[in-house]
């Protein structure tokens, strides 16, 4: 076994070691002529050995350094070329056919034109190119090259360099022509994925024939800016026109929003269908007569039908339907619930629930929703353009960095704002504030990374760099609020919802001795009112409320102890929502979903360093 696994490696390592030497490159030789407007007329020849069959080769020419983007025209070849792509910074083309392979020797001839233009440096010119780059993927016997200057340049400013990338050291030899125009060198058995690198400094002016770089990144950022405050300003403007809610006036009433369920004064209360608006509606048919409750164990409880629903609304018939079908249609258990088809029913329910509050139910304003359209396109186009303007002159890869920053705030502020508008009337103050903390220290990351794409990457200075990081993450921040908070409650939610809060005023603040007479008058007064201060998070409040205050016992909760303190009822709605809902639904559906309301240079340079060269292979 172990000479089969042995014999196996061994087979492995002979077959890539043959796969990797199946061609190479014999020879490679370069010849460049230098103009005055600092563009290169190349010329290459290329002989490669292949000792299988390819179609030819492909070459790899890289089109930015640094700052600075070049061009590549009059592309010429001895072979049909084929031009393969032009990703983010390099050209990349191929030579030979694909309907054919050949093998042996072959040999290709390239030329085009490199042109680097305005090297934005101020100090001096230099040629600073990759006679042969580090991107070669197979060996390259013999190397040779050849570069004329249209004007002398200085012996002690030329430099040589090659081996892998970063080498300092000389590789190769060269001679310069007694005019000093001329340089002429080569260099032999160079490995693959090795350079050489020719390095020449030349004074400040040398190409005089150079078209001056003026960079426009200030002026296109300063339009940007402007723009993106003009956009800010139209969308505050029809916030304050379009999205402004009414004021809000409850009034304080002592029984239920007239027609509404629990599960309903539940959604229009924060926007959501959640598991706990689902549970509320146990105690609401209890109470209704529609079922009972049995405590068989500790963990386990059995729901008998009492008569059928007769609700005429789809999502309250669908809800109790599916509840006793996870049984026998008469009676139904948690472990029921947890095995059976509920959970999917559940996800159904809540499509029919956001689907009752539409038309003349629907909880939005029509003109808020077109107008609000607006800040959402702005939004998306203030990062989209800010990133733009920034990073347009200097760099393709930090501009889709600086987009990807700005769309990203942009849609947080869109899911932060959106969930802190739904909370109308529930919600936690502290769970607010944490989510404000948390979108400050999102901002702030944001900013941090767009500083340091521009300062780092782009290299600009430290005050413009500041302004557009802070425009690139609050500007499509301040337009995602802008978008969320322009939605507007139509008159049929505000009307809904000035009673949920006159009813939510009763239950918290409504006085022992009003309580008592209501109690005497309602004995059920208690049961009624559960199922509502179950959707409002009012429970427990509730509960507190009849402290010293005689109830009934539930008619439909059947046990065999009396029961009548009501933080008993509280604590039982908490027990039934974590095992009928949190156990037997939210594994499967997890959470509620939402709501559509708001809804230098002096050394040698180094290999691999400089302009052009690139790279190539076999096809």
């Amino acid at each position: 076994m172990k000479r089969a696994r042995l014999l196996v490696t061994l087979l492995v390592l002979v077959l890539c070691s043959l796969g990797a030497q199946d061609y190479r490159f014999e020879h490679i030789g370069v010849n460049i002529a230098v103009d005055l407007d600092n563009s290169y007329r190349i010329e290459e020849r290329i002989v490669a050995n292949f000792s299988t069959p390819r179609h030819g080769i492909y070459r790899e020419i890289p089109t930015k350094f640094g700052k600075v983007r070049t061009e590549i025209e009059n592309l010429v070849s001895s072979d049909p070329i084929t031009r393969d792509s032009v990703s983010s910074g390099w050209v990349t083309f191929r030579l030979g056919s694909a309907d054919r392979t050949v093998t042996g020797l072959q040999e290709y001839r390239l030329s085009y034109t490199y042109r680097i233009g305005d090297d934005r440096n101020d100090e001096y010119d230099e040629f600073y190119y990759n006679l042969l780059g580090d991107g070669w993927q197979a060996p390259v016997q013999e190397f040779v090259f050849t570069v004329t200057f249209p004007k002398p340049v200085d012996p002690s400013m030329v430099f040589l360099t090659g081996g892998s990338y970063g080498s300092t050291k000389q590789r190769g030899q060269y001679t310069i022509s007694s005019d000093g125009r001329t340089i002429t060198g080569s260099a032999e058995n160079l490995r693959a994925g090795e350079a050489l690198t020719l390095r020449v400094q030349m004074s400040e002016g040398y190409f005089s024939e150079v078209e001056a770089f003026v960079d426009h990144t200030l002026l296109y950022s300063i339009a940007a800016l402007l723009i993106v405050a003009l956009m800010v300003a139209h969308a505050v403007v029809l916030f304050f026109r379009y999205g402004r809610e009414e004021l809000f006036v409850p009034v304080v009433r002592y029984d239920a929003p007239d027609g509404l369920s629990p599960l309903e004064v539940g959604y229009l209360a924060d926007g959501v269908v959640d598991n706990k608006d689902l549970t509320s509606m146990l105690f609401y048919w209890a109470d209704a007569g529609y079922l009972t409750i049995e405590e068989r164990s500790r963990k386990d409880f059995s729901f008998t039908k009492i008569k059928e629903l007769k609700s005429a609304k789809g999502h309250e018939k669908k809800l109790f339907d599916a509840f006793f079908a996870a049984g026998d249609g008469t009676t139904v258990t948690l472990s029921q619930l947890e095995k059976g088809n509920f959970a999917a029913s559940m996800t159904k329910v809540k499509e029919l629930v956001r689907a009752f509050f539409k038309g003349e139910r629907g909880l939005s304003d029509p003109i808020a929703e077109k107008k609000r359209t607006f800040a959402l396109l702005y939004g998306a186009a203030s990062a989209i353009l800010l990133a733009l303007s920034s990073s347009i002159v200097d760099g393709e890869g930090e501009l889709v960095l600086l987009a990807g920053l700005g769309l990203f705030s942009f849609a947080m502020a869109l899911l932060v704002s959106h969930r802190l508008s739904q909370t109308w009337l529930v919600g936690s103050k502290v769970k607010r504030i944490s989510k404000y903390v948390a979108a400050a220290v999102l901002l702030v990351t944001l900013f941090a990374i767009a500083l340091a794409i521009h300062t780092w990457l782009l290299g600009q200075g430290a005050f413009f760099s500041t302004v557009m990081s802070l425009a690139q993450v609050v500007a499509p921040f301040l337009l995602g609020v802008l978008t969320t908070v322009t939605a507007k409650r139509s008159a049929y939610a505000q009307q809904q919802l000035e009673q949920i809060a006159g009813y939510m005023e009763f239950i918290k603040a409504v006085e022992k001795p009003r309580l008592r007479l209501m109690v005497e008058s309602d004995p059920q007064l208690f049961y009624h009112v559960l199922g509502y201060a179950i959707v409002l998070g009012l429970e427990t409040v509730w509960a507190k409320k009849f402290k010293g205050i005689a109830i009934e016992q539930a008619s439909w909760y059947v046990t065999s102890r009396p029961i009548s303190d009501a933080l008993f009822y509280s604590a039982l709605s908490s027990r039934l929502h974590a095992g009928v809902m949190e156990k037997a639904v939210y594994s499967h559906a997890k959470g509620g979903t939402r709501s559509p309301i708001h809804s230098s240079f002096g050394s040698s340079g180094f290999s691999g360093g400089g302009f052009g060269g690139g790279g190539g292979g076999a096809w």
